[in-house]
């Protein structure tokens, strides 16, 4: 991710900006009902009726999530003062609608909306057709990459697809997907790399596997299929992943939200961390600890990303400068310190390019 301090891939491409919609970011309804409970649960509050005309008539002219995420302040300042709350009632408003905005690329595309390389809106996913192929021109990493990633060390270059959206929204067509990413992903240049292609949409991803193979299109081996899984409630997606004709697959899950009972067979790559959002849900490295001996009983490599704003561990809160928690040097225990990469990666061609990034 962009603005995490330490990476697990080295390199980031956006061949579609925006994203319709997870559990990261709540759809606009659902925020609104979250509101309008939180409003009638204040004494004296007037009836549902009034609580709901209230809130219709603050948000008139919104229809998103982002839209209402970069309005927040006025709408829990204006349904505070219609409704002649609490004055505490409008920061605790606004805080309802940022905890149900997790997602770091639905706060940035929402800040950058509509400015070049952007979606107008994060909801409505927009293509940038060429980014990819434009990637398939790097080089191997850096020795400066390197030097302080050592899980680069022995490995190819590895390139995160879609950091700032799901290029399997359902709005994308399959023939921009095998022109934008398979075609770059297993051209001559393309195929030195390594790409991690992350969704929480692992049934289009199996689907879309479905739709290449009926055109004689094979999944590119240097193509790691991937989803995202952040609690129990959407450990399914392991299962959807496994149809997705991948050589290798891995999940990311991350932020954990709870202590995680999967199945990892077939999957050959895990990823996790705590939430680096300003009100992020404590991530208890107990959960983490778990997840790394299920790995290491599967034989699955296991790479602890970041702990997150609000990490505990014991019970105990721990303080951390980085509010990503992703600096090795204040984790307490040099046994957290995994960041594993699955040794095959190693495979793949990594010569030195004429052409660099």
């Amino acid at each position: 991710m962009k603005d995490t301090p330490i990476q697990y891939a080295d390199s980031s491409i956006n061949p579609v900006m925006g994203c319709d919609g997870c559990e990261l970011w709540t759809p606009f309804g659902r925020v609104m009902l979250k509101l309008e409970a939180l409003l009638r649960s204040y004494p004296h509050a007037p009836a549902k009726s009034l609580v709901s005309a209230a809130a219709r008539k603050v948000t008139n002219n919104l229809s998103t999530t982002s839209e209402l995420y970069a309005a927040r302040k006025r709408v829990a300042g204006d349904l505070s003062a219609l409704l002649r709350l609490p004055h505490l009632a409008a920061e605790a408003l606004e805080d309802i609608i940022r905890k149900e905005c997790k997602c770091y690329a639905g706060h940035l595309g929402t800040m950058r909306a509509g400015h070049k390389g952007y979606a107008d809106a994060f909801e409505h996913p927009t293509l940038f057709p060429g980014r990819l192929a434009a990637a398939a021109n790097w080089g191997p990493p850096p020795d400066s990459d390197r030097k302080h990633k050592p899980w680069l060390l022995h490995n190819p270059r590895i390139i995160f697809i879609s950091d700032m959206g799901d290029a399997l929204s359902r709005a994308v067509p399959f023939a921009y997907l095998r022109n934008e990413i398979i075609e770059s992903v297993q051209s001559p240049l393309g195929s030195r790399h390594i790409w991690l292609w992350l969704t929480k949409r692992p049934a289009r991803m199996a689907q879309f596997g479905r739709w290449l193979a009926e055109r004689g299109i094979s999944w590119p081996e240097n193509l790691v299929a991937m989803t995202s899984v952040t609690s129990n409630a959407n450990a399914f997606r392991i299962d959807q992943l496994r149809r997705v004709p991948a050589k290798f697959k891995g999940i990311s899950c991350e932020p954990m939200f709870s202590e995680l009972n999967v199945d990892l067979t077939d999957i050959d790559w895990v990823i996790a961390g705590g939430g680096s959002d300003i009100l992020a849900e404590p991530f208890h490295l107990e959960w983490a600890l778990q997840l790394r001996d299920c790995c290491r009983e599967s034989g699955t490599a296991f790479f602890l990303k970041q702990l997150g704003r609000n990490p505990t561990f014991q019970g105990q809160v721990l303080s951390l400068m980085d509010h990503h928690g992703g600096q090795w040097d204040e984790w307490p225990d040099p046994t957290w310190k995994i960041r594993q990469v699955p040794t095959q990666f190693q495979s793949f061609d990594k010569q030195p390019q004429t052409t660099q990034h």
